[in-house]
């Protein structure tokens, strides 16, 4: 990863340390991914090392067998394989990790590195300790062996840099040193092509772990742009919702507002044309609301309509009806497939329930309690009768009602 990708990811993690939306950065995506890839391929890589190992390990014991030391390698073998098991172990607990996606990637990464490192330095101590014991030819195996499991180990080891550099330090380094201490020419030579060996694999190491690291960090950090677009636009689509709602909510009363019950309207005209269904429109007015607040007060006004919208909602029940306070103290049901009769039936429930609550009205020049005056007119949604129709005969019912001394319901049919 270049310096300014690291930075950004160091960014990114900041932001969204305290953003609810994405608790994980990109940049802790893409160290999980690394840290997952060399767990997913750790027994492979110990099969290996204890194949090898077991194979170096037979030779150095017949070479030293004659010498009486056999013992020295049958204990160097134990410790290899006791530090190998432990490795397993510590991949056993990582794949029963509960939450692979999201995983605390650097205790891990060190508890990995502290592994790898052990395994090497047993490797890598063992076998310069074993060179001067030994013949020729099992030196040159042994060399062969050593380079082998370096240079294999790129496959296991190159998405963590700093996890390959030290494994091929601690294999490969024991080995160089005893070279170089001979202070002969072929050691000189030989250690020399080590520590060439040496710089040149974890060159070419580093160049692989940056492609790796870039082509997750575009990969993380492009999902991460994805989701933070996903969710901005699911932020303006839920603020796009609640403007809707506002300009189409009553805020007094929670019902719907004049604008809402004529984009209702015409929806049932437009949704039902020529189908022929029934639909009744219920216009009510609360009568002489005026005299009401001024006599009880605004706030108590309040309570009144809050009220009625309770008593409506009560008997209004289905979800293709709509309720609505249009002004003042003025309301609208809109009642699709409920032809006159049944309309009437549902007004007269409404109108028992008021009474029944008996909510003094003193300045009311139709009763001694609060009422209501009611315009009801229904008509077939056919062609020919439009919903400005109904609406129209729905007022003109309203003002009859009122004329006739309000407290009453009238009816105009289409």
């Amino acid at each position: 990863m270049t310096e300014s990708q690291h930075h950004y990811c160091e960014r990114k993690l900041k932001i969204n340390s305290t953003s609810e939306a994405h608790p994980v950065s990109s940049f802790n995506l893409q160290q999980q991914e690394l840290v997952k890839f060399l767990y997913s391929r750790v027994v492979g890589g110990l099969l290996i090392t204890l194949f090898i190992s077991a194979v170096a390990s037979t030779l150095a014991y017949i070479e030293l067998s004659i010498q009486g030391g056999e013992n020295w390698v049958v204990g160097w073998f134990c410790l290899l394989c006791i530090i190998l098991l432990a490795r397993l172990q510590l991949h056993r607990l990582f794949t029963g990790l509960n939450k692979k996606t999201n995983f605390e990637h650097q205790k891990w990464h060190n508890r990995f590195f502290v592994g790898v490192l052990a395994s090497g330095l047993v490797q890598g101590v063992g076998a310069a300790l074993l060179m001067p014991y030994v013949t020729i030819n099992v030196q040159i195996i042994l060399h062969s062996l050593l380079l082998g499991m370096s240079a294999g180990a790129i496959a296991f080891l190159s998405t963590s840099l700093l996890i390959y550099n030290a494994y091929l330090v601690a294999i490969m380094l024991p080995v160089t040193l005893w070279m170089l201490s001979r202070q002969t020419l072929d050691g000189v030579l030989l250690g020399l092509i080590y520590l060439f060996m040496m710089t040149a694999i974890s060159i070419s190491v580093k160049r692989m772990n940056t492609l790796i690291n870039d082509a997750l960090y575009y990969r993380y950090d492009n999902q991460a742009l994805v989701e933070d677009l996903r969710g901005l636009l699911e932020s303006v689509s839920n603020s796009n919702k609640a403007l809707e709602k506002i300009s189409t909510t009553d805020e007094l009363t929670g019902l719907s507002n004049y604008r809402a019950f004529r984009v209702g309207l015409e929806d049932v005209w437009r949704k039902n044309q020529e189908s022929n269904m029934p639909v009744s429109l219920v216009k009510i007015n609360v009568d002489y609301f005026h005299e009401y607040n001024a006599k009880y007060g605004f706030e108590m006004g309040d309570i009144i309509l809050r009220d009625i919208a309770r008593i409506l909602s009560d008997e209004v029940t289905q979800p293709d009806q709509l309720i609505a306070r249009l002004n003042g103290a003025e309301f609208a049901l809109i009642l699709p497939k409920l032809n006159c009769e049944n309309a009437h039936l549902l007004v007269r429930r409404i109108f028992r329930t008021l009474e029944s609550k008996q909510i003094e009205h003193e300045k009311s020049k139709a009763d001694h309690y609060l009422t209501i005056t009611v315009g009801l007119s229904c008509a077939l949604v056919a062609t020919g009768y439009s919903s400005r129709s109904l609406l129209s005969r729905a007022d003109a019912a309203l003002k009859l009602a009122g004329k006739k001394g309000m407290n009453r319901i009238e009816i105009l049919k289409s």
